[in-house]
């Protein structure tokens, strides 16, 4: 993983820490919430890359809670059915969250990834002008 990548993940996980305080909260209200992962990922400005890395972390945990393997269930066995029924819904509304910021945002990211872009390609021609002006007429840029 390179440096990059590496800071990536690491502000998901930190991310990550919040929304697993959530899921505790959840439960000691009595399988009950406000929170929203859109109103979340907005405070934290995440960009589309960081919000997939996100995503697939609670589609573990649906599955065991799910999975009717003895091991499992009896891990989960202090929740009620409803209780059960809950959580996962709960569990689906982050990912469903995550689809929908995705979405919100989609075209003003579009759209500034295109500015981007344009700004790169005049600050390049640009300095093939001056390169190209400096060769001409013998001028070198003091450095």
């Amino acid at each position: 993983m390179n440096k990059i990548q590496l800071a990536m993940r690491n502000k998901v996980n930190e991310a990550l820490g919040e929304v697993e305080y959530q899921l505790d909260l959840f439960m000691d209200n009595g399988y009950k919430s406000n929170f929203k992962i859109e109103k979340y990922l907005k405070q934290l400005e995440f960009k589309r890359k960081l919000v997939e890395m996100m995503k697939p972390e609670w589609d573990g945990l649906i599955a065991e809670v799910s999975s009717e393997e003895e091991d499992l269930l009896e891990a989960y066995d202090f929740m009620t059915k409803a209780q059960k029924t809950r959580f996962i819904k709960f569990l689906r509304s982050l990912g469903e969250g995550c689809d929908k910021y995705i979405a919100t945002h989609e075209a003003e990211w579009k759209a500034e990834s295109s500015r981007r872009r344009i700004m790169n390609k005049a600050k390049k021609r640009h300095q093939q002008r001056i390169d190209e002006i400096s060769s001409s007429t013998g001028y070198k840029k003091r450095k």
